[in-house]
């Protein structure tokens, strides 16, 4: 029985076993004169069919490029009816033999013939299912027939062996396929380069105008738009055709046909004229321009005078809303000024490792934003113990917490104010915090899970003898303001 690669096996039939189908690229489906529909492997010869006048029954063939065609297999000689398969009347295809009567079948026939009646449809001799042998050397004859192109007709002179048509139909100019840009067009193989080039509508193309590259198809369309393209003037002047997007230009300078504003008429001129006349009315009417051209400037210096007013005023309320502005900042300022009072004793207690960590109140970012704290080690923390003072904060969990975007993101400014009594000449010392929100910040910058994540911002904050200079300690209290920047912060 044939194996699925096309190739013959070697051993009897066995009573059970069903013929492998034949295999190879997909083909259509041949008709032959039994109403059979068969398929023709790849890789073997092609089916013949019934040899009258030498020609056979069709066989489908791949084009490779384009669409399949159903063609017909041609025999150089008359085609012997021992070639024949008495179940479907094609040529044999891997024979299988009979060995009660020596008659063949199509290995792909057998299981029909076997599941009908098991005789031999020549002679009606019974076939006993275990004395079914496939026949290679008949397979061998067979796939020797001479043959011609299937396509002859058209003009193709090859000719060769049935096992050389599928190679052969396969790179035959003359069989029928579809364009490969698939425009839809069937035509013949050999003039898939004129088609290509000359005659496809999916052609790339360039705009004989322009010069940009479009699609052969749209080129209609294009042109309706095509700047390039030359157009006809409306006026039918004695340049007949001007560049699209050179009309507009023409009209107004060059065509001599065409019917123009007087210069003045912004001003309240109502004349209109061809070029010629235009220049006769530009000229004899000079006084009457100057005339409007004064009222004209009379009305420019009052709407100046108007808009000079009104500038005024606008400025007034800008001022008026800047000061609203700076009464709200005072307002609602920062989001924390952080008063730590008894700071010599808070201090001493620091350094002795009593109460090492001291914290704020709670404060709010905005109105409904995050809840943040702040610690401060005032005698350092870690390797910054002894030597700076270390200024923290933490996200507390808020009420508000469902709404807000995760990580916190913000940038937060510390600053330790400097109480001198001349405002302008204070110099706090300042220190910012841009937060990384990378995977491994989760815990400092995520949604709280218990009351507050651990704390992050600046170990070394300021240096102890910095602080005890000019006047960030007076009164024994320092003072500490947190900015916390919402610019980009989307309101809930």
């Amino acid at each position: 029985m044939p194996e699925p690669n096309g190739a013959p096996s070697s051993g009897p039939a066995s009573a059970t076993a069903t013929p492998t189908k034949r295999t190879g690229s997909p083909m259509p489906p041949v008709r032959g004169p039994s109403g059979q529909s068969r398929s023709l492997p790849h890789s073997a010869s092609s089916d013949g069919g019934r040899g009258g006048g030498g020609v056979g029954s069709g066989v489908g063939v791949g084009s490779g490029i384009g669409i399949t065609e159903e063609v017909e297999v041609v025999f150089l000689e008359q085609l012997d009816k021992k070639y024949e398969c008495p179940v479907c009347g094609q040529v044999l295809r891997y024979p299988v033999q009979f060995e009660e009567c020596g008659h063949r079948c199509c290995s792909s026939c057998l299981p029909d013939l076997l599941r009908v009646a098991p005789r031999c449809p020549l002679d009606q001799v019974a076939i006993d299912k275990e004395k079914v042998y496939v026949d290679k050397a008949f397979q061998k004859e067979t796939d020797n027939l001479g043959v011609k192109c299937s396509f002859s007709a058209r003009g193709c002179p090859w000719t060769g062996l049935l096992l050389e048509l599928m190679a052969h139909m396969e790179g035959c100019d003359r069989m029928m396929t579809t364009c490969p840009m698939r425009c839809g067009v069937e035509f013949e193989k050999r003039f898939l380069e004129k088609h290509r080039n000359d005659d496809c509508p999916k052609r790339e193309i360039h705009c004989q105008f322009c010069e940009i590259r479009l699609i052969a198809e749209n080129e209609a369309e294009h042109l309706e738009i095509c700047p390039k393209f030359l157009v006809p003037c409306p006026n039918k002047c004695k340049r007949r055709e001007v560049a699209r997007e050179r009309l507009t230009e023409h009209l107004e300078n060059e065509c001599m046909k065409q019917d123009l504003n007087c210069p003045f008429a912004s001003y309240g001129c109502q004349f209109t004229g061809k070029k010629k006349a235009m220049k006769e009315h530009v000229a004899a009417k000079q006084l009457n321009h100057m005339e409007i051209l004064c009222a004209a400037v009379k009305q420019g210096d009052k709407n100046r005078e108007n808009q000079d007013k009104a500038i005024q005023e606008m400025e007034k309320k800008m001022l008026g809303i800047e000061r609203r502005i700076n009464g709200l900042e005072n307002l609602y300022g920062p989001q924390l000024i952080w008063k730590i009072d008894n700071y010599e004793e808070k201090l001493a207690e620091a350094k002795s490792g009593k109460k090492s960590t001291i914290f704020s109140p709670p404060f709010l970012t905005n109105r409904h934003g995050y809840k943040l704290a702040m610690s401060a080690c005032l005698y350092g923390d870690g390797k910054s113990r002894g030597k700076y003072m270390s200024l923290f904060v933490c996200i507390c969990k808020g009420d508000n917490d469902p709404l807000l975007a995760w990580p916190f993101a913000y940038k937060i400014t510390f600053h330790l104010i400097d109480q001198c009594e001349d405002v302008a000449a204070r110099r706090n010392i300042v220190y910012v915090v841009k937060p990384n929100t990378c995977k491994e910040n989760r815990p400092f910058l995520g949604r709280p899970v218990g009351e507050r994540n651990a704390s992050f911002g600046a170990a070394r904050f300021a240096e102890l003898e910095v602080i005890g200079t000019l006047d960030y300690i007076k009164d024994d209290t320092m003072y500490i303001k947190v900015e916390v920047d919402c610019e980009d912060m989307e309101p809930l």
